[in-house]
């Protein structure tokens, strides 16, 4: 745990989800700074129980560290829909991430936030899509999603950020229930899905990933996660049915990838970085990792 520079406001998005409604983005900043009073080059890690009852007796209980900023200050009015639906289809009850990443370069973090939108058993209207925001370095933020061209469209999960061509600027590996997308960062505001081009469209529901070199050549990699083999012809009924009450179905009542015995791009994807810029899935049992949830 490092300790945290007296000249360095802590920020953080606390997106609450409610299936039952819509949700409102909440922009929480430091209201004050933090003393450092440790050697930057130590440190210090707390049970639980001590670490509670220290900020119980801390006089800065008393003096909260972070205060809600609201949307008319931050200008950040970003909402979340999930679609909640009579049908109770059990994608509505995850998503949705977001990344904080200096996009442009400026030194600056902005935000993007990932959004449901129309798949084969939800088509809002209007249409819904993602929303990137761009840090004014004023507190404030610029929705510039439509000039960066990063809406997405889909029914989004989440999403993972990285430099994966190591051209200078991040890029986006956004995770959706139907396929996944990859913009890249073209270094001018603007993105491009790849998605195609690079091969790394990850069918299914992808509910993460991670970027990260795990054969060690340098570049960087790609690993998918897929959550349980789901679309609108396989949703169950679950709850009461001589009461007409329904709930949603609890993942374990529908069948795995693996349990199905499907081919392996079905089951969860390793997209292993090659020269000429497009990834190659991998095989997976090379990686001895286990798909089971």
């Amino acid at each position: 745990m490092r300790s945290i520079s007296r000249q360095k406001l802590a920020m953080r998005v606390n997106i609450r989800h409610a299936c039952s409604n819509i949700k409102q983005l909440r922009i929480v900043m430091s209201s004050r700074r933090v003393d450092n009073q440790h050697d930057r080059n130590q440190q210090y890690f707390l049970a639980p129980e001590v670490a509670h009852q220290a900020v119980k007796s801390s006089p800065a209980a008393s003096n909260p560290l972070f205060e809600e900023v609201p949307p008319g200050a931050s200008k950040i009015t970003f909402r979340h829909v999930n679609g909640r639906s009579p049908d109770y289809y059990l994608p509505e009850t995850t998503g949705a991430g977001c990344a904080f990443f200096d996009f442009d370069n400026d030194g600056w973090m902005d935000i993007y936030l990932v959004n449901s939108g129309k798949c084969d058993f939800f088509d809002p209207s209007p249409p819904l899509r993602n929303a990137l925001y761009r840090n004014n370095r004023d507190g404030t933020f610029t929705d510039v999603t439509e000039q960066a061209g990063v809406a997405s469209g889909g029914y989004g999960m989440g999403v993972a950020v990285a430099d994966y061509d190591g051209d200078g600027s991040p890029d986006l590996y956004v995770t959706q229930y139907g396929h996944s997308i990859l913009y890249h960062n073209n270094g001018d505001g603007t993105f491009t899905d790849v998605t195609e081009k690079a091969g790394v469209a990850a069918p299914g529901w992808a509910s993460s990933a991670v970027w990260f070199d795990y054969d060690n050549d340098g570049k960087l990699d790609l690993f998918v996660c897929r959550f349980v083999d789901f679309d609108k012809s396989k949703n169950k009924f679950c709850g009461d049915e001589r009461k007409g009450e329904r709930y949603y179905c609890i993942s374990s009542r529908l069948p795995t990838c693996e349990e199905l015995a499907l081919p392996q791009q079905w089951q969860w994807h390793v997209y292993r970085r090659h020269p000429g810029f497009r990834h190659r899935q991998s095989a997976r049992k090379a990686w001895g990792v286990v798909p089971r949830m």
